[in-house]
Formats: structure tokens, sequence, C-alpha cells
């Protein structure tokens, strides 16, 4: 884990009052485990109940805002990631993104003033930003895209080239560019075989969960199960 640093300050923030950043699983299980270690107590707060990014806080909460994003087209979740990423707006400072018929993210401040200030487009859509009670994701559910792939085998860039529909050597590209990730931290090894459970994202392209093998044949080859994040 190549932020250890941060989430080790993020263990002292927490005991002396305050609280984490937004955590993806990983890291919630690595600053967790340290609290449980050194018997510091904490609470969480998730923004609804599947949410994968939480906050990990001792006393009370940091200053944040539900922020709803309209348009007057469909947003995807692909797209809102690929601009806050385009405005460098750290994953830390920010919640899972919520799509309905509106979208949904939860920041901190002041990164929230800054989304509606600066963040005008949404790719090419103009967007309005609009402050919103957090009541109103209580009771969020993911939607997802269900996508059936048949592949030879389990390998990463294998599932990758069949889903992005390119070539091995444009994933083995997009690897090397650092543009591949697997639950939640880069991913170098274009070999790397996936399991049931696997999240991985490629910039540009979206979130993906690996689901199910739905079949396999004696020559090994499979038919799987995969979700997208719409």
């Amino acid at each position: 884990m190549e932020n250890k640093f941060f989430l080790t300050n993020a263990v002292e923030k927490i005991k002396r009052g305050e609280s984490s950043f937004f955590l993806d699983p990983k890291e919630f299980l690595y600053v967790s485990s340290l609290l449980r270690k050194q018997k510091v107590p904490y609470q969480v707060f998730k923004p609804y109940p599947m949410a994968e990014k939480v906050l990990i806080y001792r006393d009370s909460l940091p200053d944040m805002e539900l922020l709803e994003i309209t348009s007057k087209e469909p947003l995807f979740h692909r797209f809102i990631l690929g601009t806050f990423f385009a405005h460098q707006i750290l994953p830390y400072f920010y919640s899972d993104i919520m799509i309905r018929d509106s979208a949904y993210v939860v920041a901190l401040k002041p990164i929230s003033k800054y989304m509606q200030d600066q963040i005008l487009t949404i790719g090419k859509i103009p967007v309005c930003w609009h402050t919103k009670d957090l009541s109103v994701i209580e009771n969020f559910e993911p939607k997802y895209e269900t996508i059936f792939l048949h592949v030879p085998s389990l390998r990463f860039d294998a599932i990758l080239a069949k889903l992005l529909k390119v070539s091995r050597k444009q994933v083995l590209e997009k690897i090397e560019s650092h543009e591949v990730f697997l639950n939640y931290e880069e991913c170098m090894k274009r070999e790397t075989l996936l399991k049931v459970g696997d999240v991985f994202s490629i910039r540009g392209y979206g979130k993906y969960i690996f689901r199910d093998i739905v079949y396999q044949n004696k020559k090994g080859n499979m038919d799987l199960e995969i979700h997208q994040y719409r």
C-alpha cells in the first residue's frame, strides 16, 4: 500500500479527536486495524448503507455537504470521476459517486465549494450543483449494468481486452500508463488472475465488479458476469 504514511497520519488525527478523509475498503481495513490495536475508540460514517468509501471519526464529523449534480442529459459515473480527476481533486475528499435521476456526491469543505464554483461541465454536458440534506441518500442503492463475457481464462489482460474490445497490447499500454486499478490499487501485472468479488477500474472506461463465473466448459473457457457502475 503506497499511502501508508497518509493512513498512519489519519490514525493520529482520529486519536486527537478529528476524522479521517474518505477511505476506500482497503484503506479502511488498514486504519481500523491500527486503531483497534491501539485500543482507540472510533465511529464510522457511511453516506448510505452499501457505501464503499467511508469516514472514520472519534468525536464529531468534519464539515461536508451532499451535492446533487443535475443536467439535461444523463450523467455517468465514469464521466464524473474523469472530470474530478481532470480537476486534480483527490478521491480522499469525496464519497462514492451516486447515480439516480441526478448524480450525488458527499464532499468535504472547501472541496465542495470548489466543485460548485469551478466544475461547470461533466465532459461536454453543462451541469448545475445543489446542496441537499444527507437524508436524501440514506436508502440509496447503487445501479449497475450487467455484462456477460466469454473468456479463455481469468487473466486480467484477457478479461480487459474482451471487456474494452481492444487488443492485449493496448491493455498492456494502459497498464504501463498507470490507468488500471485493481481493488483500489494500481495494477502493474497483466497476468494477474481475477477472483470473484474483485473491483477494478480503467481510466476513461469506469468501474467494474467481477460478480460470478456463470459457466465453465471442459476446455476452461468461461462465461463471466461483470457489473459496471452506472
